[in-house]
């Protein structure tokens, strides 16, 4: 793979090689994507705990004021 006198990926024919730039955008993209779903995970177990915590300590659930 070829660059130009900017620094750009070139192909065969010396025009921009947009299949490189569109795969690098999709690596991109799915990088992203999954870190936010492993914070949303995160964001979802802990969510799961401080509720299962107030539960526990609810005097209300056992029947008492």
């Amino acid at each position: 793979m070829n660059t130009n006198e900017h620094g750009i990926k070139v192909d065969e024919f010396g025009m921009v090689d947009t299949a490189y730039y569109v795969r690098q955008g999709q690596l991109a993209r799915n990088e992203y994507f999954a870190q936010q779903l492993t914070a949303l995970g995160h964001w979802l177990k802990n969510l799961t705990k401080k509720r299962q915590r107030k539960s526990f300590n609810s005097t209300r659930s056992f029947g008492t004021v």
